[in-house]
């Protein structure tokens, strides 16, 4: 019967879309493949589509995961939040637009220049967790308003919190616009999975879908319930290395803490070129990480040419600050285990020196048939220094090929002989055209976890690998 009923709302929600698309040009796509969420195999049935109403823009993304006694992963459909899930995003107008609003899945969102948030993404974990975020932006005259939330499913949880930024703008004489920005993570432990809902995260949790138990001494004491000397059983079975000797109240229950992290700025910036072929201008930047450092970029340059983009930052930073905090891969930055312990991003700014350096990056449309974007920060402190790299490559008018991509981000480690550690994310994207219309898709991505905290990535356990492959038929 649930079965029947996730397949009827899924037939009612097609439904509603192709009825609200009647009068514009809907596109999307069916897919029909394998997937993997916490390591757990799915067949995987999904309907994606792009549907234009006038200025108004709705995508869907419902799907359906079978596992291999043919049942639907009904978690994806048991709670008020999972249909909202359904809807990839629903938009009003287009970036540049006097009013623009994004709510949904964000790809690359950023407030001014990036000192503050800069590329941030809320799919770096999809499809294992969906967020449901928003960005906006408003000009009137010579006032402009921007507006970032990262995941209004926060505030729904037992211990509300979100990322929420917001950036107002004034255009003064000399085509001179002055900005002020701010963001803040109200809650870093948010970051942290914790399925069963019982306040330890999955990462710490030997029972992550069961709240009766945290450890295994947890289980074995339910477990042996009425027997006669329980505790000298179960320091047997420690010392012979059968279970693990970890006892609940050793562990922090995070489910209970709060870590609020917030960032303030402020720019000023001047075009001097603006042009169909040809921009120019320059900036200066300046943020604060309330209680922690302060951070500034004199001067900035943004050059266009054409269908490539190069921008240069010399970036100067006080003790405890990182350049755009609030990053592309935030989202598995903010609160991350290391061992038994769960560290936050802002308990990390202890460690960061004052450091000098500059920031470079390139974006570029290739003539239709390929695309590129890459970014690199080099700074250096008296002993240590912040390296990142993010990138993209993808070809686009390849025969045969309906897609292929590649992507790698790392934020703010010390060197690049490390590829793999906890702020990486990579992946690449592969799709072969069975016929017009119709291809096959391959979809790999990874991402690192130091689980047990020697600061280094070993084994397959501290890699998560989601690996997709599917069917796409576009129309």
């Amino acid at each position: 019967m649930r079965k029947l009923q996730i397949i009827s709302i899924v037939a009612a929600l097609l439904l509603c879309a192709s009825l609200l698309s009647a009068q514009e040009s809907m596109s999307g796509s069916v897919i029909i493949g394998a997937t993997t969420i916490n390591n757990t195999n799915y067949q995987q049935i999904g309907f994606r589509a792009d549907i234009p109403i006038w200025k108004l823009g709705l995508g869907l993304d419902i799907q359906l995961y079978i596992d291999d006694q043919g049942n639907v992963r009904e978690e994806d459909w048991d709670e008020f939040q999972d249909y909202l899930d359904k809807i990839y995003y629903v938009r009003w107008g287009h970036k540049g637009d006097p009013f623009y609003v994004k709510v949904g899945g964000l790809e690359n969102a950023s407030l001014g220049y990036g000192i503050i948030l800069n590329n941030y993404s809320n799919m770096v974990q999809y499809p294992t967790y969906k967020r449901i975020g928003m960005e906006s932006s408003l000009k009137i005259g010579d006032i402009g308003a921007e507006l970032f939330v990262n995941n209004f499913k926060e505030a729904l949880a037992d211990k509300p919190g979100m990322v929420l930024g917001a950036r107002a703008t004034y255009d003064l004489p000399f085509k001179l616009v002055a900005g002020a920005s701010f963001a803040s993570d109200f809650n870093e432990y948010n970051g942290l999975f914790d399925t069963d809902g019982d306040g330890y995260p999955d990462a710490i949790d030997a029972y992550p879908n069961d709240k009766r138990f945290v450890t295994d001494i947890d289980k074995w004491r339910y477990n042996l319930q009425g027997a006669t000397d329980i505790e000298n059983t179960i320091a047997v079975l420690i010392a012979n290395d059968i279970i693990d000797g970890t006892e609940r109240d050793s562990l922090k229950k995070y489910g209970d803490m709060n870590s609020t992290a917030t960032v303030v700025g402020v720019d000023l910036g001047l075009p001097l070129i603006q042009g169909d072929l040809v921009e120019l201008d320059i900036y200066t930047q300046a943020a604060q990480i309330i209680d922690h450092g302060f951070g500034f970029t004199l001067p900035g340059i943004r050059f266009k040419l054409g269908p490539v983009t190069t921008y240069a930052e010399y970036r100067h930073a006080n003790e405890e600050f990182l350049f755009g905090y609030f990053n592309h891969t935030y989202e598995i930055e903010r609160a991350r285990t290391f061992g038994k312990d769960v560290i936050t991003k802002k308990e990390l700014l202890k460690s960061v020196e004052a450091m000098d350096g500059y920031y470079a990056g390139m974006n570029a449309n290739l003539f239709d048939w390929a695309y590129f974007f890459i970014g690199y920060q080099d700074l250096k402190g008296d002993n240590i220094n912040a390296k990142s790299l993010n990138g993209e490559f993808g070809i686009t008018a390849v025969p045969k090929l309906s897609i292929a991509k590649a992507y790698y981000a790392q934020n703010n480690v010390h060197d690049f002989t490390e590829w793999k550690t906890p702020s990486t994310i990579m992946g690449y994207v592969v799709g072969y055209e069975i016929s017009s219309g119709v291809s096959m898709n391959f979809d790999t991505r990874f991402t690192f976890e130091d689980k047990d905290g020697n600061g280094k990535i070993n084994g397959d356990n501290e890699t998560n690998k989601s690996i997709s492959i599917y069917t796409e038929i576009r129309f």
